[in-house]
């Protein structure tokens, strides 16, 4: 994803990079404007975006009027555009050169329709604060004190994942154009790296009445139960075992992909099959247990991303 940073300052800047910031580079899905400079750069393997989807509002005490989450490998890079080369042509480039590859526009906006200086500051402060790199040269750079900032954000379906690109190209009176360009890489985050065993489970039902289990797995559009499954169903059965009072639902919920008439059939097929195999492969007593599917209607996070489906596809532990 691309998005564009602007810091609430009036001061004058000059830029004195020959280099780029120390171990930055550019993305190799979306390169800079040429000639110019990196001055600021982070790099993560997984963390969350903020899509602007809509102009500065101030209706919403100063944030954007509508704006999403992504999630996965996240891309930050500051520009020093080149001298003499305006906001609207790096914008233009940009813009073009996105449509090529096959982006698709979800929201475009420029000078007063963004919400000028305010719509930059609002993107801009949380992705200066996350990079290394010259903090004044961005402040400065990225700063649009007459208002003359230009925003895309767009998105990319493909095989390996999902990309979506915010763009915000700024330019002060007689300063030089500055570019923040954030990238978001859908992937899946890496499993198995967090284990739920009986404990950490009696704690989540003692604390909330309920906990999430993301160690149950199921085939796709199936009710079949995976094999590495296991370990959190042993876990499951201990924690029953433990408290030999405890009484509760197992309850399985999906993201909000196909029919919901089909995904309430699906989800309470996969908290019957979670019933089925504590009571037949570990001795649970069916009595205490129960089964219920509720498809899309709890969702834990958006469903416009694949990092939120998949939040939203998971078997819960709830406490009777």
């Amino acid at each position: 994803m691309l998005t564009f940073c602007a810091l609430l300052t009036t001061l004058s800047w000059a830029p004195s990079h020959a280099a780029d910031t120390e171990g930055s580079h550019d993305n190799p899905i979306v390169s800079r404007f040429a000639g110019s400079t990196i001055i600021g750069y982070q790099s993560m393997d997984y963390g969350q975006l903020i899509l602007p989807l809509g102009s500065y509002s101030s209706d919403a005490k100063g944030l954007l009027a509508k704006s999403e989450t992504a999630e996965g490998h996240i891309t930050r890079i500051a520009y020093a555009a080149p001298a003499g080369k305006t906001a609207l042509e790096v914008y233009r480039n940009f813009q073009a050169v996105l449509e090529q590859a096959g982006f698709q526009t979800r929201f475009a906006c420029e000078k007063d329709a963004c919400g000028g200086f305010d719509f930059a500051g609002a993107v801009a402060n949380p992705a200066i604060d996350a990079m290394r790199g010259d903090r004044n040269g961005m402040i400065y750079g990225l700063n649009a004190s007459n208002g003359n900032v230009h925003a895309l954000t767009t998105h990319l379906s493909r095989p390996q994942g999902p990309v979506d690109v915010v763009l915000l190209v700024s330019q002060s009176e007689n300063q030089p154009t500055g570019v923040l360009l954030q990238i978001c890489e859908g992937t899946a985050m890496a499993s198995g790296e967090v284990s739920v065993d009986a404990k950490a489970m009696s704690q989540g039902l003692a604390r909330t009445g309920h906990i999430a289990l993301y160690g149950i797995h199921f085939g796709s559009d199936s009710a079949h139960l995976e094999a590495d499954s296991k370990e959190t169903l042993a876990q499951m059965a201990k924690l029953l075992a433990n408290q030999p009072s405890l009484k509760v639902y197992i309850v399985g919920h999906t993201d909000n992909s196909g029919s919901l008439e089909h995904n309430l059939f699906l989800s309470e097929q996969r908290a019957e099959a979670v019933v089925k195999a504590l009571t037949t492969g570990y001795g649970i007593d069916a009595a205490r247990l129960a089964a219920k599917g509720l498809a899309s209607y709890a969702p834990v996070a958006s469903n416009h991303s694949d990092a939120g489906r998949a939040q939203n596809r998971r078997v819960e532990l709830v406490e009777q």
